[in-house]
């Protein structure tokens, strides 16, 4: 099974309060390989670390948390062990949705050990109760578009996904560092604590800012959505989660013709996102990697299966 990663073009921070975001699955992918075995053993492979129990007895590893949660949840109903193998077109320091994918990908692995049909709703819903569970906070957005694919509008309250097509002319650049998300996210609820009722009415704007992408993606203005964009930036700036660097990269692609810059994910760290004028070509950054990315149709699949 293969899962696309997937970066956020649109809803950072608010989605987390019920506000829509808009996501993109990327032509970067995330691949679980399961081979059944005749015992109740687990042996998992990974670039990160391997691991080696047995179904019916509790395992610990933080490297492999959310497959582990999976694991708990399904013990029962799986006949026997397997040996999982992990591999990634992506590293996990640079995001791109590398959890949501690989959690979205063993839990399909999962499903058809156990002869159930992959559901994009019953997918989506389990793998939001096991992220929350591991990391806490979590909207479902990087889940939606690891399943569906494609460029998506996705409502956090319902699990509501519009989809958006499946091109837009983006370029993505890696800032070489990255704070974990739910660490920014609890900097930002602390900071929340003293203005409750400022940030309420930030998230409120950053959710009127995302609907206006979202019409704008839909009748194909890419100068409006460059422009949604740049306002988003300044939005998260607001947040406290612009450093330097980041910064003066997205001032940077602003000088280079990009329509529109921003952060793209939590902030303070990570990648930053531009949407570039149809056949532009990436602007160079140097001293930031340019992740080569476009955005993938294909959600989660079944890539090939031996009898």
């Amino acid at each position: 099974v293969s899962a696309p990663g997937s970066i956020m073009l649109l809803g950072e921070h608010a989605v987390l309060h019920g506000n829509p975001g808009i996501v993109c699955a990327v032509d970067k992918r995330l691949r679980v390989a399961a081979v059944p075995r005749t015992d109740r053993r687990v042996i998992i492979r990974s670039p990160l670390g391997d691991l080696d129990g047995y179904l019916d007895h509790t395992m610990e590893s933080h490297t492999h948390r959310f497959v582990l949660a999976l694991l708990a949840r399904w013990r029962s109903r799986l006949s026997t062990g397997f040996n999982l193998t992990i591999s990634s077109d992506f590293s996990h320091e640079v995001g791109l949705g590398s959890s949501a994918a690989l959690t979205v990908a063993v839990a399909a692995v999962l499903r058809r050990l156990s002869g159930l049909p992959l559901r994009q709703r019953a997918l989506l819903d389990e793998c939001l109760s096991v992220v929350r569970q591991v990391q806490g906070q979590a909207s479902g957005a990087d889940l939606a578009a690891a399943i569906h694919g494609g460029v998506l509008c996705y409502r956090p309250v319902t699990g509501g996904v519009l989809a958006l097509g499946n091109t837009l002319p983006l370029a993505l650049y890696y800032c070489g560092y990255k704070m974990p998300t739910p660490e920014v996210i609890a900097l930002v609820e602390a900071q929340r604590a003293s203005l409750s009722l400022l940030y309420d009415r930030l998230f409120q704007v950053m959710g009127e800012c995302t609907q206006q992408a979202v019409s704008a993606i839909q009748s194909g203005d890419l100068p409006q959505l460059g422009q949604c964009m740049n306002v988003y930036h300044g939005l998260l700036d607001s947040l406290g989660v612009c450093d330097n660097t980041l910064a003066s990269m997205v001032f940077h692609l602003r000088d280079q013709g990009a329509l529109g810059a921003k952060i793209s994910g939590s902030g303070l760290g990570d990648c930053v996102v531009c949407l570039l004028n149809p056949g532009q070509q990436a602007p160079e950054m140097p001293a930031f990697s340019d992740m080569g990315i476009g955005v993938s149709a294909r959600g989660v699949a079944f890539e090939s299966e031996t009898d």
